[in-house]
């Protein structure tokens, strides 16, 4: 299994509680912040949307069902989409302009 196997074909881009935004860009990226960083671990969204991203790095489950899920815990924490993907912070360095 290759990632392309659980790349989704459109990112899901929060708006998280502290103010940032994030993007995910596969089922690998929204398991790790659904382990590591949710802010509820309550919920039946939640749950599923745990079960299904597993499910779709084992093979066993479309990747974007695990993206569906996913927006729907995130709804359900109180997290929306990011309506405006110019908002997201990159950390990516500029690209340098030619020195004259």
């Amino acid at each position: 299994m290759t990632e392309t196997d659980f790349t989704w074909t459109i990112p899901v881009e929060l708006e998280l509680p502290c103010g940032l935004t994030r993007r995910f860009l596969n089922a690998y990226d929204a398991l790790d912040f659904l382990d590591a960083e949710w802010p509820t671990r309550l919920g039946p969204a939640y749950q599923r949307a745990l079960h299904l991203c597993r499910n779709a790095l084992g093979g066993s489950a479309g990747a974007e069902l695990a993206r569906s899920a996913f927006i729907a815990a995130a709804d359900e924490a109180g997290m929306r989409q990011c309506a405006e993907p110019h908002n997201l912070v990159s950390f990516l360095p500029r690209a340098r302009r030619g020195i004259a």
